[in-house]
């Protein structure tokens, strides 16, 4: 039984540090906030990451379009910070402040959103530039 406790022990530690080591925020440029207005394309509601993927006009192809992907919190700290499920819709116009994907893929990690109603929702996670960082850039 003491054998099994101590297993039981090891294999809890060990899923801990892989979940604490999965992913950091050196994906994005924390440094910088950009801005941009889109439609909705969907709001992701999964773990362990939240998405909202907007359509933005493209810069370099006058009449189409580009899919963004801005990664937020899980649903339950969006949830905590005042999203729902419902807080964002397909077809919405909206304004997204991010810091940017490192790699220069469109999108990145949602900073602030600001809804057609003129509410605004903020991401969980990075801080935009020129305010304190988390010390500790893993989630």
């Amino acid at each position: 039984m003491k054998r099994q406790i101590i297993c039981a022990a090891g294999l809890l530690l060990g899923m801990t540090a892989l979940a604490e080591a999965h992913h950091t925020y050196a994906l994005f440029d924390a440094s910088k906030t950009l801005t941009v207005t889109g439609t909705v394309a969907k709001l992701e509601w999964t773990n362990p990451h939240t998405f909202v993927w907007v359509y933005v006009p493209s810069t370099e192809n006058a009449g189409k379009f580009d899919l963004y992907a801005f990664e937020n919190g899980s649903p339950n700290a969006v949830t905590k910070a005042g999203w729902s499920k419902t807080s964002v819709q397909a077809g919405d116009r909206i304004t997204v402040d991010y810091a940017p994907l490192r790699d220069g893929r469109k999108g990145g990690h949602l900073l602030s959103l600001k809804l057609p109603d003129g509410r605004t929702l903020h991401g969980v996670g990075i801080k935009p530039a020129g305010e304190k960082q988390p010390a500790d850039e893993k989630h």
